[in-house]
């Protein structure tokens, strides 16, 4: 047996009936009665400011109004009746809506009937019980800062604030400098070709001969290297050429390379001028204490890492949340009542993406109302402070809290930023609400084992 609800406060008869699906029909059945008074006020309205020949403004005869507008004035007072008790009884009973009301059409309808009844279908928000709870376990990774990955990350600083210098005798891993020339398969430089002075890394080179070559060069010694094979596939030429990758497509390949001279980057010493250089003046005096800043540094990335992978998995395990969603109705609603109205092949097309984000918006909607998670202008403003502050330090720069404050709210201002922002806040709040309200099976991991199984799963 279907169910029915009727709004009885209303002056016409609404009433809702459940299909299959979470499919509904709202009826409305009107009476003369329900619009004959606006009818005639909109007659009255008419009448005395309409220009009718032979006539001045309010004086036409009534029945001529009528019998000239009335039909018209009486399809739009109804139409706007309509709506008004239409969104009355959605209101009123509390119905979520997925989509739009969509009128179901009717042939040779008499407007002049002494009763009328319109339907509109509507597609209602499924109920969802989510599953959550400590006994709901989820995989946790704590990612393990291992002493190798904080040599690395010290040899990369050193390397990064060294200096360079001309060693007697080039080795392996020096920088190579000299002037770049596209030649054809005869060696003869191209005219108008690719040329250009530059530098390249000898870890980049994956031809050993064309190495070893370098290596032994003394200056004005000239080696052909070809795109395709003496270089490593990462490595971009196009970079040191000033080119375009399509330029270097259409280039003929080879390069006739004069070597000019090498350098080598001597990596800076683990002093106080390091120091104040990588985290500012006195905030580290020893190499015990740049490896620890280092250490918490890579552990406070790990554990944002972690907690998205966290929130990924989370919102995954919801997301197989049975949902009765009214599919049927929604796809005709894109078809008719959408902004964008869609072609049927469109929406078969994009119906999976649209329903996965549907399922989501239901399930994030369900959490925010029930948890109260809702973004708050302070903590808006908060996270866009602390924004603005985090890319200040990378620049090295400090402005004091005031005007620090000035720069988030005006980054706000913008919609588009204060939309991600609140986004991001968002999930933030729901990732801490997922960690308390979940059950995690921790994981000890190192960042590399870590990031194989977050590619796969994220």
């Amino acid at each position: 047996m279907p169910y029915l609800c009727t709004l009885k406060f209303l002056p016409m008869n609404v009433t809702l009936t459940k299909g299959k699906a979470s499919d509904a029909t709202i009826v409305l059945t009107m009476e003369q009665a329900d619009y004959a008074p606006k009818v005639a006020a909109a007659l009255q309205n008419y009448r005395k400011n309409a220009r009718i020949p032979g006539f001045r403004p309010g004086m036409a005869p009534m029945a001529m109004v009528e019998r000239q507008y009335g039909t018209a004035l009486r399809v739009d007072e109804i139409n706007k009746l309509l709506q008004d008790e239409l969104y009355a009884f959605i209101e009123k009973e509390k119905l979520d809506l997925l989509g739009q009301p969509l009128p179901v059409p009717q042939q040779g309808l008499d407007w002049n009937a002494p009763t009328l009844e319109f339907q509109f279908e509507v597609g209602l928000a499924p109920e969802l019980t989510l599953d959550m709870g400590e006994k709901v376990k989820l995989p946790y990774y704590t990612i393990e800062v291992s002493k190798k990955v904080i040599d690395d990350e010290v040899n990369n600083l050193r390397q990064r604030y060294g200096k360079l210098s001309s060693p007697e005798k080039a080795a392996d891993d020096d920088l190579f400098y000299g002037e770049f020339k596209e030649v054809d398969a005869a060696g003869t430089p191209v005219e108008g070709g690719l040329s250009k002075d530059g530098r390249f890394a000898g870890t980049v080179v994956a031809d050993k001969k064309a190495l070893k070559a370098l290596v032994a060069a003394a200056a004005g010694d000239i080696m052909t290297f070809q795109v395709g094979t003496t270089w490593t596939s990462d490595f971009r030429l196009e970079n040191v050429l000033g080119c375009t990758a399509e330029e270097l497509a259409q280039s003929t390949g080879s390069f006739a390379f004069e070597f000019k001279s090498a350098y080598r980057m001597e990596p800076a010493a683990l002093d106080q001028e390091l120091f104040d250089k990588v985290f500012g003046p006195g905030v580290v005096s020893s190499e015990a204490e740049l490896r620890g800043k280092i250490q918490a540094e890579l552990e406070a990335v790990y554990q944002r890492d972690a907690d998205v992978h966290f929130f990924n998995t989370a919102s995954a395990h919801l997301m197989e949340t049975k949902m009765d969603l009214p599919i049927a109705f929604l796809k005709k609603w894109l078809q008719q009542g959408a902004e964008k109205p869609l072609t049927a092949e469109e929406v078969e097309n994009q119906w999976p993406n649209m329903e996965k984000g549907m399922r989501w918006q239901l399930i994030e909607g369900k959490l925010v109302r029930e948890h109260h998670l809702h973004v708050h202008k302070e903590e808006l403003v908060e996270y866009a402070v602390g924004l603005v502050n985090e890319r200040m330090m990378q620049f090295g720069q400090g402005l004091p809290p005031e005007e620090v404050e000035k720069v988030a709210l005006n980054l706000l201002k913008n919609r588009e930023q204060a939309e991600q922002m609140s986004e991001q806040v968002l999930q933030n709040k729901m990732n801490a609400f997922f960690k308390a309200n979940f059950g995690k099976k921790e994981i000890k991991a190192s960042y590399e084992d870590f990031l194989a199984v977050a590619t796969k799963t994220n």
